[in-house]
């Protein structure tokens, strides 16, 4: 029953991750039948990450309230509605508003998940549930490649996304006696269970190590200032035309996702610190490969093991926090550092895009190793001050 649960858990993850590439792929398209401009996507994403950090900063207490699987089934209804309601917009604002329930069903499925899985499976299950994620950002582009190859239009691509989160839901919905059985596994869960108290942020930043570790998860946006700028800086700072450069960014999603399963199979076997540091060096040495490469094929290379080392951090970081923290402290400060990242991810893509427009595309290999080496610091500080049972 448990490998039935895991396995539906799976299946929500590959949820969360279809919403989450598929505005990019479409949007080329989109705004013009939308009569709007190309920067509105920004403000689209913007919405889109804003509520999610609010639905991430609320989890703790939807959890608390309607359990994990009720707020897993809630967030997928809210992505199936909100999927569903952008294939039927006819103008930019619509999309703006309908980009609300998308965030929040976002963000509350993530908390829920990782602190689920993080406190009944090991780390192998964490890293292929974060595997799992990259599946999702892998199908959404694929299929709308084939549909805009074939003469379908974006809206159909959106309704057909839709429907998969509708058989998603419908399946999660359908598991419920598999998570009854799971809440009873877990001496930590129990524990949880009993500690109702709702903890306020400002509290659970006071525990010890807590602010380094959200703040860890706030400079991991490496991966999405890569993913949004590394074809832009492909272009314009290596002088490589589009087409070379959309297969070389391809690479970084491919990465993370192999990345991801290549690591499951040592994560319970590697101290999660040693983990993360090693993934950090490896990390480090790719921008600097990539700062001096001029072949292309050695591109391919290197990006794929930039995606491949950024895989092993997340996952090992979530599963940090149920090592590190009090169990009554775990779905607050998940919830905390899925807010974090979210946050860093509205403001560190958006800023590399104001100074790289007045220094240049050059600037994307010192951004990131900036970031990197930021995060370095952040998840070390955590390491040396978190107590568990504090």
């Amino acid at each position: 029953m448990a490998t039935i649960l895991l396995l539906v858990i799976y299946l929500a993850f590959i949820s969360l991750g279809l919403p989450d590439s598929v505005l990019g792929t479409a949007w080329p398209i989109m705004h013009a039948d939308l009569g709007c401009s190309i920067s509105m996507a920004g403000v689209v994403n913007v919405v889109i990450s804003l509520s999610t950090v609010v639905s991430s900063l609320l989890s703790q207490r939807m959890i608390r309230r309607l359990g994990t699987w009720g707020t897993t089934v809630f967030s997928i209804v809210l992505t199936f509605l909100a999927l569903y309601l952008f294939s039927a917009c006819r103008s930019i604002w619509p999309m703006i508003i309908f980009a609300i329930p998308l965030g929040l069903g976002a963000g509350a499925i993530d908390t829920a998940l990782n602190n689920y899985v993080a406190n009944h499976y090991n780390a192998m299950q964490m890293n292929f549930l974060h595997a799992f994620w990259g599946v999702g950002t892998i199908i959404a582009p694929a299929m709308l490649s084939v549909f805009f190859s074939t003469g379908h239009s974006w809206r159909e691509g959106y309704v057909v996304l839709a429907t998969i989160q509708a058989i998603i839901c419908i399946i999660v919905f359908l598991s419920r006696p598999l998570w009854k059985k799971g809440d009873g596994r877990s001496r930590k869960e129990e524990m949880m269970e009993d500690e109702k108290k709702i903890y306020t942020p400002l509290q659970l930043l006071k525990v010890p190590g807590a602010l380094f570790s959200c703040l860890g998860f706030t400079f991991y946006t490496f991966e999405g200032v890569t993913i949004l700028w590394i074809a832009s800086y492909l272009v314009y700072g290596k002088g490589l035309d589009a087409s070379t450069a959309a297969s070389l960014s391809s690479m970084v999603y491919l990465g993370i996702t192999c990345g991801r399963i290549a690591s499951a199979f040592i994560a319970d076997r590697v101290d999660a610190k040693k983990l993360i540091l090693t993934s950090q060096l490896l990390i480090m040495a790719c921008i600097v490969l990539l700062l001096f490469s001029t072949s292309v094929s050695l591109m391919y290379i290197v990006i794929f093991a930039l995606g491949f080392s950024f895989g092993p951090i997340y996952p090992a970081m979530v599963r940090q926090t149920v090592s590190c923290f009090h169990p009554r402290y775990s779905v607050g400060i998940i919830s905390l550092q899925m807010s974090f990242n979210y946050v860093g991810n509205m403001i560190t893509p958006p800023l590399y895009g104001l100074l790289s427009g007045l220094v240049g595309q050059q600037l994307f290999p010192f951004y990131v190793l900036v970031l990197v080496i930021l995060q370095c610091t952040c998840t070390c500080l955590k390491n040396r001050f978190c107590t568990k049972g504090a």
